[in-house]
């Protein structure tokens, strides 16, 4: 009884975790959406966060590469030039398996080339054997160490380089660089007299013993008759069946309008005027993300309620499940964006 309990609770919570998955990247799809409308609206600001929030959400390179256009478009040739060149990096990387992703790469390649002549390159030297927790900056951005002695890309203009250290001085070089520059700044990190190093680790002890208290987490268990949950499971699993009737329905109508953009597509990203389209396609495939994995979650939560009160007939301390509400059913026209 309870390795089978055991069995479905886990399944339960599987299913849970994908369909949290799927919704974040339907969330990251609309939220990629409204940053390209920013974008064509030519308001590059509040596009780029938009577009910057749908990565966070779901890594793709055609979102890498409209954060790069955002960038070069306020002006960021720099930050442009690396955005470039991860969306070709990660477009390589998936055109291995979906050759959709072959003009991704080839576009961030071109764009990337074209601000070649328009940045300026800094290289960093520094002695080996740098403090740990060095943190060094070039006009406010951190170089890791792995980054000391290589030409990073910069925006042409003022250079300013920062390293800071417990127990250093803090060292600041200023310099200039033009468009098509490279150029070279020497560090040299010098211990601070002045600091006088102190210890708290026992009185932070202290502080922690003092602060710890020996009560055991509370753990709540409900209890619900045996039959009254059997029930109950019966009653969540039709709404489980219906929920995955509501899912074929909807998934079809995803798929025919699907294959209409695609048609009308081809191999390269749609044409806006065909945006009420998308929109549409994404309703029918939003509608149908939610009901089968509603459904699917209810089946399973029913099938545990069903189980755990078949077999004994005293109280069972049961768990809720909570349906997470997410996509199990994603068209290709909405995997490319």
């Amino acid at each position: 009884m309870k390795a089978r309990f055991g069995w479905a609770l886990s399944a339960a919570l599987l299913v849970g975790s994908v369909a949290a998955a799927q919704t974040q990247e339907a969330v990251a799809l609309t939220r990629f959406n409204k940053g390209r409308e920013l974008f064509i609206a030519n308001q590059y600001a509040p596009a780029l966060v938009e577009f910057r929030a749908a990565s966070a959400l779901y890594e793709s390179p055609n979102t890498r590469l409209y954060i790069g256009r955002c960038e070069r478009e306020l002006g960021h040739v720099a930050a442009a030039y690396v955005e470039f060149q991860r969306a070709a990096s990660e477009a390589a990387d998936r055109a291995a398996s979906d050759p959709r992703y072959v003009s991704t790469r080839e576009v961030a390649k071109q764009e990337e080339a074209a601000l070649e002549k328009k940045l300026a390159h800094v290289t960093v030297l520094a002695p080996a054997g740098l403090p740990d927790g060095v943190l060094i900056t070039v006009n406010g951005s951190p170089l890791g160490p792995a980054g000391v002695g290589v030409a990073a890309p910069i925006d042409p203009g003022p250079v300013e380089v920062i390293a800071k250290a417990n127990g250093y001085v803090t060292t600041k070089k200023n310099a200039s660089a033009a468009a098509g520059e490279s150029i070279e700044v020497k560090l040299q990190l010098e211990k601070d007299a002045s600091v006088v190093t102190t210890n708290n680790n026992n009185n932070n002890n202290n502080t922690n013993a003092n602060n710890t208290t020996d009560n055991p987490p509370v753990i709540v268990e409900t209890r619900t008759p045996s039959h009254g949950l059997r029930n109950a499971g019966f009653v969540v699993g039709a709404f489980g069946i219906a929920g995955m009737g509501v899912f074929g329905a909807f998934a079809a109508l995803a798929q025919t309008r699907f294959d209409q953009l695609k048609q009308e597509c081809g191999d390269v990203p749609c044409d806006p005027s065909l945006s009420k389209k998308i929109d549409e396609g994404q309703t029918f495939q939003n509608i149908a993300n939610i009901a089968v994995v509603a459904g699917g979650v209810a089946i399973l939560t029913g099938a545990i309620m069903i189980i755990a009160g078949v077999s004994t007939s005293r109280p069972t301390t049961t768990a809720s499940i909570v349906p997470l509400m997410g996509g199990g059913f994603m068209a290709g026209v909405t995997r490319a964006f």
